[in-house]
């Protein structure tokens, strides 16, 4: 019966729930808050109207521009960016425009300038046997909250990246979102081979982690999603993928 909700590790704050003959409702902005969706109701046809991704992020008394921030993934500079006119103290019932992730395009090749320092990799001996284990079990069926293989015989996308990295001496977080603290940032043109690479969901409008696969050359990756095809191949230097791409992580 309180006002707060806690999505992915982020409080907020929740309209109170509706209590009508013992039974408790919550608000449509709550819902708009809690599952990243635009929710109206249409008086006319007496029925929700629900969109996802969501468009917009509906504001409570109480928010701040730093706990807006949290809950949609992004930051301050990049949120005002979207939004010019908001200003705290951030009034109630407040559309707030949602930043996402724009289209990104092919990056340009790699030059080496004789004034920078290069980052090279400690262990790349690894990336081969990492990749090879990959490779070998494509097919392997998807479940989301797979259980540990081989006991499951299934996968979701960070199990497995879990799994291929554990099994060469690399523990990684069980999550995706986790995984994606680990390691050393990258950028984008300069991934390689047994670097990770995150993406958002296409149910997700902010910049929130939902995918992770490994990149295998060729702008290729391995990764796993929703049977057929379980674990497979898959271009991510694509228009596709680059609009849901988030960021890279160096971890080997």
């Amino acid at each position: 019966m309180g006002i707060f909700a806690k999505r992915e590790g982020v409080s907020f704050r929740i309209d109170h729930l509706l209590v009508v003959k013992n039974e408790r409702f919550v608000s449509l902005r709550s819902i708009s808050r809690l599952f990243n969706v635009d929710a109206k109701f249409c008086l006319t046809k007496k029925r929700v109207v629900i969109r996802q991704p969501g468009r917009f992020f509906v504001t409570l008394r109480g928010d701040t521009l730093q706990s807006i921030s949290r809950l949609l993934n992004t930051t301050v500079k990049k949120l005002l960016a979207v939004n010019t006119t908001l200003r705290e103290p951030i009034a109630s019932g407040i559309k707030v425009i949602i930043p996402t992730v724009g289209f990104r395009s092919l990056p340009r090749k790699r030059t080496t300038k004789t004034n920078k320092t290069l980052t090279i990799k400690q262990q790349t001996e690894l990336a081969g046997p990492i990749i090879s284990l990959g490779r070998s079990l494509l097919g392997t069926k998807y479940k989301f909250g797979a259980r540990p293989y081989p006991i499951s015989r299934r996968f979701d996308c960070s199990s497995y990246i879990q799994y291929i990295f554990k099994q060469n001496g690399i523990h990684l977080p069980r999550t995706s979102r986790a995984q994606a603290s680990s390691g050393r940032s990258i950028q984008q043109r300069n991934v390689e081979p047994g670097d990770l690479i995150f993406f958002r969901r296409n149910r997700y409008s902010d910049n929130r982690i939902g995918h992770v696969g490994i990149d295998i050359g060729n702008g290729r990756m391995l990764n796993t999603y929703k049977s057929p095809p379980g674990v497979t191949i898959t271009r991510w230097r694509s228009p596709l993928w680059l609009k849901r791409y988030v960021k890279a992580r160096e971890i080997i």
